[in-house]
């Protein structure tokens, strides 16, 4: 108790200018800890965020990129020319048919 009492005696007995430098030094470290503790905040949200996104699976056909509209397009249409519960060997050649005829 008696460091505090000393510290104040101290402090009130300097000019007015030191108590204000020694005011904004406080404040230049206040702000200078809490833009630390800001971006270590913004750090671990941000990890945060890419660890827990959902993971999105790209679709492909081959090489080339499909988004999932048309990929529910396509499964559509080789459906129709299936029709069975799996895709069979036949079922490759009657769509190579098809798209040979059309080709044609």
């Amino acid at each position: 108790m008696d460091e505090l009492k000393l510290l104040i005696e101290m402090v009130a007995g300097l000019p007015s200018l030191a108590v204000w430098v020694l005011a904004a030094y406080l404040a230049y470290k206040v702000a200078v800890v809490g833009s630390i503790y800001g971006v270590l905040r913004l750090l671990i949200v941000k990890v945060h965020d890419w660890l827990t996104k959902p993971k999105t699976v790209a679709l492909k056909i081959g090489a080339k990129p499909i988004d999932e509209s048309t990929a529910e397009a396509l499964n559509a249409q080789i459906a129709r020319v299936c029709g069975g519960s799996y895709y069979h060997m036949s079922d490759v050649q009657k769509l190579r048919e098809a798209l040979d005829a059309k080709l044609k």
